[in-house]
């Protein structure tokens, strides 16, 4: 009779067909099998997801319904729950991806990097509905929060740029990595010019009053202004950027997970856009 029950209770706790590690992706020695560990979007359907999440993140800083950014946040308990379990569950899968891809570093500090972006979405919603909880009107201070995200990208680059010297034969890799730093390095360029020009130039006078010249105070504008438009571009671009290498780099431009971490990969994909139905 136990024996009985017991395959009674297999039968109705496991159906046919179904097994738990097929959640649990495996290890591999390559990159191309260690991607399989490496439940998180990438490729096409991870630069949707990163468009998703700038978009609801944006929007939650400016206090406005990322499904309807005419109407203002104000359905607080609601986003707040979203907030909490869109956190829980993001970081969640993120840490449950950094321990699988334990063998390539790589990939796990570009998961690192995911879990940033997965903290700010989530701490944003949380902290803007907490916000209009209090009776606040402004939900602004909540971008200070990606001072959380910036640790994570800068790691997860570190990794990035190791595949992608890697992977430099690809001519898909180069022409993305050339035109994403050539993007990024116009800022740069502007920032060098303004601080070379105000380190350099002399003071000028004018010739009726005998003030100085307000010059270069306007190059040290350029220059800051450059820093900050270099530092901003290449924060916004860098999730794009690895998207679409990880995805040349795997021939899976899509973007497609694979059998082994789908159901994991789809969970995150879910859980990161809880926050877009903030009310």
């Amino acid at each position: 009779m136990p024996a009985l029950l017991q395959v009674v209770a297999d039968e109705l706790l496991m159906p046919r067909g179904l097994n738990i590690t097929s959640f649990v992706p495996h290890r591999g020695d390559t990159l191309m099998e260690e991607m399989k560990c490496y439940s998180l979007p990438y490729g096409g359907l991870g630069f949707a997801s990163h468009v998703l999440t700038y978009y609801a993140i944006i929007c939650l800083w400016a206090r406005r319904s990322p499904i309807w950014p005419f109407r203002r946040v104000n359905c607080s308990k609601l986003d707040l729950s979203l907030g909490i379990v869109g956190l829980a569950l993001s970081v969640g899968l993120s840490i449950f991806a950094i321990v699988m891809c334990k063998n390539t570093w790589q990939l796990l500090v570009i998961a690192v990097w995911k879990m940033s972006m997965s903290m700010l979405n989530g701490i944003t919603a949380v902290h803007a509905a907490v916000v209009v909880m209090n009776g606040g009107k402004s939900t602004g201070e909540a971008a200070w929060w990606i001072v959380l995200y910036l640790p994570g990208m800068f790691a997860g680059m570190s990794g990035l740029m190791s595949l992608v010297v890697k992977h430099w034969y690809d001519a898909g890799v180069r022409k993305i990595t050339i035109a994403f730093y050539s993007i990024v390095g116009i800022g740069a360029v502007i920032v060098f010019i303004g601080i070379y020009r105000g380190l350099t130039s002399k003071p000028k006078y004018e010739p009726v009053t005998g003030e100085k010249k307000k010059d270069e105070e306007r190059v040290w504008y350029w220059g800051i202004g450059g820093l900050a438009f270099s530092v901003s571009l290449f924060t916004v671009l860098a999730a794009f950027y690895g998207d679409w290498t990880l995805g040349m780099m795997t021939n899976n431009l899509v973007g497609l997970p694979s059998g082994d971490n789908s159901g994991l990969y789809w969970s995150y994909f879910v859980a990161k856009r809880l926050t877009m139905f903030s009310l």
